[in-house]
């Protein structure tokens, strides 16, 4: 399967990895390469670098999504926009509420800021969420999420059921009643150990007020509670859904590939469909010709280019490291590489020429 079809193929594509492999940047160059192609496209990002953000003209806010200048040549659109957390939560807030006041005593509770904002898990929760709002909109024919930055991809997967089990029925039911609190060890008889970890962050972040905050925290998202369940349990649908593909981006070397190794089997597991592994900087961008005429030079450079076979040479070796995973990943999943370029790719044109250096890895 080709880039090209996988963009046909889905109205959705998650781009997980780990950090530091340039899923943003793929993000980005598989939606421009979607609008190239005559779509409607939109790619969301959380942590952009500073020349790409300009380069998309991004709202670093979050606020809004803008549309990125392209050649007049080709056919689509291509919007981007900056997922911002706390952008997102008071956003949901203000839209769902009746009672601007409760809005404004939500706004001001210090667990509230904690959970829009530092809380692990709060950026994969909003992430979720803003894909949701855009897949909703129905205005585009492709979005592509670029998932926030975590030490391990499959925390994208995990983190927001974390925080949606803060507001189940019978927890919100409990803290109506603040007679809950007298005695000791409520907290343990009440939640599971995942929430009570939740919990145990959240007192640790605001203070000795933890107490009445947690109270005002439920009092104020009582009204809301249905549609934050609700949405998480939408987006987790959408993810699992045929509207939903996942592109797996990883690194050339061997941790990376462990780790994008055992996120393959996961996602596998859990039933999302993997529809690519991407490994990025496979190789220097001058090694991308293996023209053997090429490595035969004999002309007056013949000592540089004697340099140049040996270090196409210790590339070659590295592949072996491709090798203790490739029966694992053999199948219908394709496995792409892109070579590691000179420079940053922080331009349009960047961006268009990434995606055709791309290359099945066989």
């Amino acid at each position: 399967m080709s880039i090209d079809e996988i963009i046909l193929r889905r109205k959705v594509i998650v781009c997980a990895g780990s950090g530091g492999v340039g899923k943003t940047t793929f993000s980005a160059s598989l939606a421009y390469k979607a609008a190239q192609m005559g779509q409607t496209a939109l790619v969301l990002t959380v942590d952009p670098a500073k020349r790409l953000a300009t380069t998309l003209n991004l709202d670093l806010t979050g606020r809004s999504l803008t549309e990125v200048e392209i050649e007049d040549k080709y056919p689509g659109r291509l919007e981007a926009g900056v997922i911002e957390s706390k952008t997102v939560f008071d956003e949901f807030v203000k839209r769902h509420s009746a009672n601007q006041d409760q809005v404004e005593k939500l706004f001001k509770n210090k667990l509230y800021q904690q959970l829009s904002t530092t809380l692990s898990g709060s950026q994969e929760f909003t992430a979720l969420e803003r894909l949701y709002e855009c897949f909703e909109s129905k205005k585009y024919d492709l979005i592509i999420l670029d998932t926030p930055p975590t030490k391990h991809a499959l925390d994208f997967l995990n983190a927001p059921q974390k925080i949606s089990r803060l507001f189940e029925d019978s927890i919100t039911r409990w803290f109506m009643n603040p007679e809950v609190f007298k005695g000791q060890s409520f907290i343990g008889k009440l939640f599971s150990k995942g929430t009570r970890t939740v919990l145990k962050s959240l007192e640790v972040l605001t203070g000795p007020e933890f107490i009445d905050n947690l109270i005002d925290f439920f009092e104020s998202i009582q009204s809301l509670q249905s549609q934050l369940r609700d949405r998480s349990k939408n987006a987790g649908q959408l993810l699992k859904s045929n509207e939903t593909g996942f592109v797996l981006v990883t690194g050339f070397d061997e941790a990376k590939l462990s780790e994008a190794n055992y996120f393959k089997d996961q996602l596998a597991k859990q039933k999302y469909n993997l529809e690519a592994v991407v490994i990025n900087r496979a190789y220097p961008e001058l090694l991308k010709s293996k023209d053997d005429q090429v490595l035969a030079y004999e002309g007056p450079y013949k000592e540089v280019y004697s340099y140049f076979k040996e270090f196409s040479q210790y590339y070659s070796d590295r592949y072996k490291i491709y090798e203790q995973y490739k029966n694992n990943w053999q199948g219908e999943t394709p496995i792409f590489r892109i070579p590691d370029f000179n420079q940053d790719v922080s331009s349009l044109k960047g961006l268009g020429g990434l995606i055709e250096e791309i290359v099945e890895f066989k």
